[in-house]
Protein backbone atom coordinates (compact mmCIF):
# COMPACT_ATOMS: atom_id res chain seq x y z
CA UNK A 1 0.00 0.00 0.00
CA UNK A 2 1.66 3.20 -0.96
CA UNK A 3 1.37 6.28 1.53
CA UNK A 4 -0.20 9.65 0.39
CA UNK A 5 3.21 11.18 -0.14
CA UNK A 6 4.84 9.00 -2.24
CA UNK A 7 1.57 8.78 -4.43
CA UNK A 8 2.38 12.72 -4.48
CA UNK A 9 6.28 12.46 -5.40
CA UNK A 10 5.50 9.21 -7.88
CA UNK A 11 2.38 9.29 -8.98
CA UNK A 12 0.80 6.59 -10.59
CA UNK A 13 -2.31 7.93 -12.16
CA UNK A 14 -2.96 10.61 -14.56
CA UNK A 15 -4.92 12.28 -11.84
CA UNK A 16 -1.64 12.42 -9.40
CA UNK A 17 0.81 13.90 -12.22
CA UNK A 18 -1.65 16.43 -13.06
CA UNK A 19 -2.10 17.58 -9.07
CA UNK A 20 2.12 17.77 -9.13
CA UNK A 21 1.78 19.80 -11.74
CA UNK A 22 -0.82 22.04 -10.38
CA UNK A 23 0.63 22.72 -7.73
CA UNK A 24 4.37 23.33 -9.40
CA UNK A 25 2.31 26.19 -11.30
CA UNK A 26 0.53 27.83 -7.46
CA UNK A 27 3.72 27.13 -5.67
CA UNK A 28 5.70 29.19 -8.81
CA UNK A 29 3.26 31.98 -8.97
CA UNK A 30 2.95 32.31 -5.17
CA UNK A 31 7.01 32.96 -5.30
CA UNK A 32 7.47 34.79 -8.57
CA UNK A 33 4.63 37.02 -6.40
CA UNK A 34 6.27 37.53 -3.90
CA UNK A 35 9.38 38.17 -5.33
CA UNK A 36 8.10 40.47 -8.30
CA UNK A 37 10.83 43.39 -7.46
CA UNK A 38 13.90 41.27 -7.94
CA UNK A 39 14.37 40.06 -11.30
CA UNK A 40 16.62 37.81 -10.76
CA UNK A 41 14.81 35.31 -8.24
CA UNK A 42 11.81 35.81 -10.50
CA UNK A 43 14.31 33.99 -13.25
CA UNK A 44 15.73 31.50 -10.95
CA UNK A 45 12.04 31.00 -9.51
CA UNK A 46 10.78 30.51 -13.36
CA UNK A 47 13.63 28.46 -14.51
CA UNK A 48 13.70 25.78 -11.59
CA UNK A 49 9.47 25.66 -12.42
CA UNK A 50 10.53 25.06 -15.79
CA UNK A 51 13.40 22.56 -15.22
CA UNK A 52 10.75 20.32 -13.19
CA UNK A 53 7.62 20.75 -15.19
CA UNK A 54 10.63 19.29 -18.37
CA UNK A 55 11.49 16.24 -15.97
CA UNK A 56 7.65 16.01 -15.49
CA UNK A 57 7.21 15.82 -18.92
CA UNK A 58 9.99 13.04 -19.80
CA UNK A 59 9.18 11.16 -16.65
CA UNK A 60 5.43 10.62 -18.81
CA UNK A 61 7.46 9.66 -21.78
CA UNK A 62 8.85 6.49 -20.55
Amino acid sequence: MRSWFSDLALPSTDRGALTQAVIVLLATATVVTMARRERSLVLLTVGIAAVLLGLMGLRTLH
